[in-house]
C-alpha cells in the first residue's frame, strides 16, 4: 500500500466539498483509506487529497466517466495530478 497524494483546482471549495463527500463510496470501492482533504496554503482553491491505497486502483478510478461527471458538477477546473510514495 502506498501513500496517495492527489491535487486539483476547484472553482469554489464550498460547492466542491459536498459533492466530494457524497462520492465516498467510489473512493472506498477503489480501496482508498484514511482520506484527508487539505487546501493549499498559498491557493485555497487548490485541493489536496492524501490517503492510503493502491496507485493502479486509483488511476482506474480516475478513468471512470461517472467520476468525471461528478468532478465537473463539483466545479473541478483542471485534471487531477496523482502522486504516490511508499
Amino acid at each position: 500500500m502506498a501513500k496517495i497524494f492527489m491535487q486539483h483546482p476547484v472553482a469554489d471549495y464550498g460547492k466542491w466539498r459536498p459533492v466530494f463527500d457524497e462520492d465516498a463510496p467510489r473512493r472506498e470501492a477503489a480501496g482508498l483509506a484514511g482520506v484527508r482533504v487539505l487546501r493549499d496554503a498559498d491557493d485555497p482553491q487548490l485541493v489536496w487529497l492524501v490517503a492510503d491505497g493502491d496507485r493502479a486502483k486509483v488511476e482506474a478510478m480516475l478513468q471512470d466517466p461517472e467520476l468525471g461527471k461528478a468532478m465537473q458538477e463539483a466545479g473541478v477546473t483542471g485534471p487531477p495530478q496523482l502522486f504516490a510514495a511508499t
